[in-house]
């Protein structure tokens, strides 16, 4: 990418050398008109917005957005993973710009904030396989799903869940999980215990992910019951 700029620019001097060079050739003359100037003023614009054009090209055909946790930051360069994926991140004192997103606000911070296991989202261009960051935003990776209630223990608070795409996701319903149950005669939603839940029900799900889960276990933030009931009343 930077030598196709570069190649850009010394086609654009090489063009104002050019004509330049015929502009100076020429003998003045007080009654010569203006109007040869302008048309080489007019074709070094073009050319340079023509360059301008090309240079934003480039960046648009350069540009990419990539999302997963710190593992490491030194200096000006942060590793991302995500999935095995592995992403190098390179901060720009005077262009990358630092968010961190606040439910349905973002704030500004510095890149000192982030901090490794951080969840982000990066977008910047990319040159020899490095992201220089436009923009870092640091947010919570939240996974969304449903399925059917197919294990439950009671002693441990955990239940599996198998989803219609076959994944099977182990649940741990703490103090601090909501939950949920859908009343079959209202329909209304209502806040239950553990002791409510029962194999076969269907379970909608939210739980926060940080990249260290194992096994397809996390903990529930939020579960929303359906009983069984409901689809064979």
């Amino acid at each position: 990418m930077k030598n196709t700029i570069k190649n850009c620019f010394i086609v654009l001097l090489f063009y104002c050398f050019f004509t330049s060079s015929i502009a100076l050739g020429q003998t003045p003359s007080s009654t010569a008109s203006s109007s040869p100037t302008i048309a080489v003023d007019k074709d070094i614009q073009q050319l340079k917005d023509k360059i301008a054009n090309k240079v934003s090209e480039i960046r648009k055909q350069n540009n990419k957005a990539v999302s997963g946790f710190v593992q490491s930051i030194d200096g000006n360069m942060m590793k991302l993973t995500n999935n095995g994926e592995v992403n190098q991140v390179k901060f720009d004192d005077t262009l990358t710009k630092v968010f961190k997103v606040l439910g349905t606000t973002k704030k500004e911070i510095k890149t000192d904030d982030i901090a490794k296991d951080d969840y982000v989202i990066v977008s910047g261009v990319v040159t020899d396989n490095i992201i220089t960051a436009n923009v870092v935003l640091i947010d919570e990776n939240f996974l969304v799903d449903s399925g059917k209630i197919t294990e439950i223990n009671k002693e441990s608070y955990n239940i599996k869940v198998l989803t219609s795409d076959k994944n099977t996701y182990s649940l741990d319903v703490e103090t601090g999980t909501k939950q949920y149950m859908v009343n079959i005669k209202t329909l209304l939603r209502e806040a239950i215990g553990f002791s409510k839940l029962k194999e076969g029900d269907t379970v909608h799900f939210v739980v926060k992910k940080t990249g260290k889960e194992k096994n397809n276990n996390y903990s529930a933030v939020k579960i929303l019951i359906i009983p069984q009931e409901y689809f064979i009343k």
